[in-house]
């Protein structure tokens, strides 16, 4: 449209238009910019009413087993998102820590998840059930977007990060994430480290990771994961362990850069604090590896579970503990055989990491591997890589969807998942 000065009418539209697209081209370019955290608000939002609405709508129509602990008896809602674990960190936060040998103890649960529902109570009517709800699910939405920030570093790539986020937020245990559990917070704490390693923000990385460390056993490896990280950016690789250059170049930044090398150390204090809580305390520092014994967790290491569980399916019964068993055995299988993919795309790094995490728990069994998963960032990033396949996409996107929905209904009505 043009415009003349005899034609004033025209040139007032054409003026309104020019305003117009210049709003328009304006906010596509701030909602671009915000990419970053409306992805992930978004996949917060979506997951947490299905897996909302699925664990009401379970209640509701599933009959429940009886004589469990009520989380909570004024909610009918909040109590759906405690069970099994949860009242091991509700009494933590309550009463504190104590220790019985060879007894299961509450030790065996690390303390900064319980301390900070301890910490938020007094805000929320002391309902410790509700903290650790809130807890859980903020973290959870905090995690979602540090690994698209994350995801988005590593691939390059906007869409493989959207993906990333959905697919996570829609895991079929990805009901843990809003549950009084620990999954939510020590995935965000996770995430935050690595990310803040990649960008080089050193203490940011070491406080992540401390903190990571007080959340769970295995938040120590991060120390590693992190160092690994610091290597690379110093030019170190695998490939180069052969040459003396390799060396004398990082001898050269180790002189140089030693303080980041001393701030990553102090990724295991949140471990190390506990241990030395558990000293002065009960005189039994590894008391949390103690305990595991009365859970029925002995050590015979990964090799001889999975060969049990692969013998068992001979056996194979159309119940409940054989599903459960084939899909924690299933999912351990398939996050070892990614490992080598992981390799190849994100860095050797990753691949031990995810290596680490999924072996631990196979020294002594397969329980429980399905919730064991979720903090595997580094698969749920191969995955969105593997997603721009569309056909994958809507396999992984629907058959996640119907997990979760499934799972949650059944993990509502104390029917043990993981």
């Amino acid at each position: 449209m043009s415009s003349t000065p005899g034609n004033p009418l025209a040139s007032a539209l054409f003026m309104s238009w020019r305003r117009v697209e210049h709003s328009l081209m304006t906010l596509t370019a701030l909602i671009a910019q915000l990419d970053w955290l409306a992805q992930p608000a978004i996949a917060f939002v979506v997951s947490r009413a299905a897996l909302f609405t699925a664990g009401i709508v379970g209640d509701v129509l599933l009959p429940t087993e009886e004589g469990h602990w009520v989380a909570d008896p004024n909610s009918t809602f909040l109590s759906l998102w405690a069970k099994w674990d949860s009242q091991w960190y509700v009494q933590i936060a309550r009463d504190g820590y104590w220790f019985q040998p060879l007894r299961q103890s509450n030790v065996a649960f690390f303390p900064l998840y319980p301390l900070a529902m301890r910490l938020l109570a007094p805000l929320v009517g002391e309902n410790l059930v509700l903290a650790g709800f809130l807890i859980s699910n903020a973290a959870f939405l905090l995690a979602l977007i540090f690994l698209y920030r994350l995801t988005e570093l590593e691939l390059a790539d906007r869409a493989s990060a959207r993906r990333t986020v959905f697919y996570l937020a829609l895991f079929p245990t990805a009901f843990f994430f809003s549950a009084v559990y620990t999954e939510s917070l020590f995935l965000l704490l996770s995430v935050a480290t690595m990310y803040f390693a990649r960008r080089q923000y050193w203490l940011a990385a070491a406080l992540t990771g401390m903190l990571a460390s007080a959340t769970r056993n295995l938040g120590i490896v991060l120390w590693a994961l992190v160092t690994w990280e610091w290597l690379r950016r110093h030019g170190w690789s695998l490939q180069g362990t052969m040459r003396r250059q390799t060396w004398s170049l990082l001898l050269r930044d180790v002189k140089a850069h030693w303080t980041e090398l001393v701030i990553i150390a102090a990724i295991p204090l949140g471990l190390l604090l506990y241990m030395a809580f558990l000293e002065i305390n009960f005189d039994r520092p590894l008391a949390f590896i103690e305990v595991q014994a009365a859970w029925g967790r002995q050590n015979i290491g990964p090799g001889a579970v999975l060969a049990r569980e692969l013998s068992a399916l001979a056996d194979f019964q159309l119940n409940r503990g054989s599903l459960n068993r084939l899909l924690n055995l299933s999912f351990a299988l398939i996050a070892l055989a990614m490992t080598p993919f992981i390799w190849r795309r994100l860095g050797e790094g990753y691949a031990v990491y995810t290596l680490v995490l999924i072996l631990v728990p196979l020294f002594s069994s397969v329980a429980s591997v399905m919730r064991y998963v979720l903090p595997l960032f580094p698969t749920f990033i191969l995955l969105g890589w593997w997603g721009r396949r569309p056909t994958l996409d809507q396999f992984l996107t629907a058959g996640f969807a119907v997990g979760l929905g499934v799972l949650t209904t059944v993990f509502a009505n104390w029917y043990f998942v993981a």
